[in-house]
């Protein structure tokens, strides 16, 4: 079970826990692309039997995949050929064409939420984020519905 964190507006850590019942509510990314419009999903690692979102991680010592669950808010990932340091930000690109994703805010931790979009026309109405800080408490998927309040509440 994973943990979805949100920020208050006074910066007091609110916890809402993602319950099984959430992950199967349908939540689950079907499909996700780059700006270019190349699809993110691959079978690299699979999450509950749905593909994993992968990308290219990069930093100025190495590179190598991350693959990500659909599901939104769930934390599993699984990290391919690329050292995990918590706290590290890396940049964070696509693995067909190496073009960095657009940022889409900036997030609470200092680092930035960076968008995939869910339809093959890049368009921040249709995205969901991720924060680029390994381990940041938004670390996981963030659904565009969530992404939106939180801009909005001055979150970020």
């Amino acid at each position: 079970m994973g943990i979805m964190w949100l920020l208050g507006g006074n910066q007091s850590q609110k916890r809402r826990v993602i319950e099984k019942s959430d992950q199967e509510s349908g939540q689950v990314i079907a499909e996700c692309y780059c700006q270019g419009g190349h699809s993110i999903l691959s079978n690299e690692a699979e999450f509950d039997g749905h593909p994993g979102l992968t990308l290219k991680l990069k930093n100025s010592r190495q590179e190598g995949l991350l693959s990500i669950s659909p599901i939104i808010g769930d934390c599993r990932r699984q990290f391919i050929d690329f050292e995990r340091i918590p706290g590290e930000v890396v940049e964070i690109c696509c693995p067909v064409c190496a073009e960095p994703f657009p940022l889409y805010n900036e997030c609470s931790c200092g680092a930035h939420l960076i968008a995939l979009f869910t339809s093959p026309r890049a368009q921040f109405s249709r995205c969901v984020g991720i924060c680029q800080r390994i381990g940041c408490l938004h670390s996981e998927l963030i659904s565009e519905r969530d992404l939106r309040l939180l801009n909005r509440q001055d979150y970020f």
